[in-house]
């Protein structure tokens, strides 16, 4: 099994962004040191209560310098945002300056807000994600890569840099809706679940078509990671465990009530109507003792069968950070090894 760290990266009004970046870079560090796999960052945009982080991949190139072993990507890059033959040099120049430890998560994003900030419709989404996503790897696979599509163009130019990583670096897509599933399925791409965002029955349906799509398309399921993300709060005790997380996901939880209420609304902000600290905690989070937790992830392992997880340290941003870098040291120490 393996395990990263995620960053949304909320910023409160007694935070500033510079603290922020500062914390999250720190804490790459210690997770590169502690043993962990992967540091996923997400990209998000004009709304600093939910996000700071709309240039993860900016972010990702500090990581890298700083850090030796850990792998580092995004999660995700919002491609119907992108200029796919940009984000394929971007991507490909964080590959070079990691020595060739750059992950390529991608997903279409759900919040009308992005899309209308950049101009992009909405509607227009999935298409647009379909041929980004074509255009980034025909220009990382092929020499002189032409493409002629409905939204996007390529002419023959060859990306520079080229990945370390041969042919490119490994492909990880979002799936946050029913349909993407089995997309991510039929296209044989490693796959990104949030059963918070999806509901638990979303994922599993969602992870049974995504697996039945890869078997009738070829694909080789076992070549194929799929990746849980799992709010992650560890403690010396339940008590001190659930104190901190019930203070970091009540900000996120009306965080999103408040998205939900304003322009912009997504499906996970919708959800947060439905949820509370504690059924956060009961139905999708690791939050506890180290045998807790451990536990706790076992049961996800049995349920969602996957091969990494992805540990959401601080869902809501307000969980200080000498307390965050307590529960990643508790958790390497004491939850991982248990693993292996």
């Amino acid at each position: 099994m393996k395990f990263g760290v995620f960053y949304q990266l909320p910023c409160a009004v007694d935070q500033t962004p510079a603290a922020r970046y500062q914390d999250t870079i720190a804490q790459c560090q210690l997770a590169d040191e502690l043993g962990f796999d992967a540091a996923w960052l997400a990209e998000l945009h004009f709304n600093p209560s939910f996000s700071v982080m709309p240039a993860p991949l900016m972010i990702a190139s500090a990581i890298a310098q700083t850090t030796k072993n850990i792998r580092i990507g995004n999660a995700v890059n919002l491609l119907p945002l992108h200029q796919p033959i940009r984000l394929a040099e971007e991507v490909a120049t964080l590959d070079v300056l990691s020595n060739g430890r750059a992950i390529f998560g991608a997903g279409r994003g759900s919040m009308p807000s992005h899309s209308e900030g950049y101009g992009v419709r909405q509607e227009e989404g999935r298409d647009r994600f379909l041929e980004a996503l074509e255009v980034i790897l025909g220009s990382w696979r092929e020499d002189r890569f032409a493409y002629r599509g409905k939204y996007y163009q390529a002419y023959g130019y060859n990306p520079t840099p080229r990945p370390i990583q041969q042919p490119h670096p490994p492909v990880y897509i979002a799936a946050n809706s029913a349909d993407t599933f089995g997309i991510v399925g039929s296209l044989g791409h490693n796959i990104l679940v949030a059963p918070t965002i999806v509901t638990a029955e979303g994922a599993l349906a969602g992870l049974a078509s995504y697996r039945a799509e890869l078997a009738e398309n070829g694909h080789d399921a076992a070549e194929m990671k799929v990746n849980v993300n799992v709010p992650t709060h560890v403690a010396a005790t339940e008590k001190e465990a659930k104190k901190g997380f019930t203070r970091t996901i009540d900000n996120y939880l009306q965080t999103l009530r408040d998205i939900g209420a304003a322009r912009g609304a997504s499906r996970g902000s919708s959800r947060a109507d439905t949820l509370t600290a504690g059924s956060v905690m009961e139905e999708f989070a690791a939050v506890g003792t180290p045998d807790q937790v451990f536990a706790k992830l076992e049961h996800f392992k049995e349920v969602y069968g996957p091969q990494e997880f992805m540990c959401w340290f601080n869902i809501g941003g307000m969980i200080p950070h000498a307390e965050v870098e307590s529960s990643m040291r508790l958790f390497a120490q004491e939850v991982m090894p248990r693993f292996h």
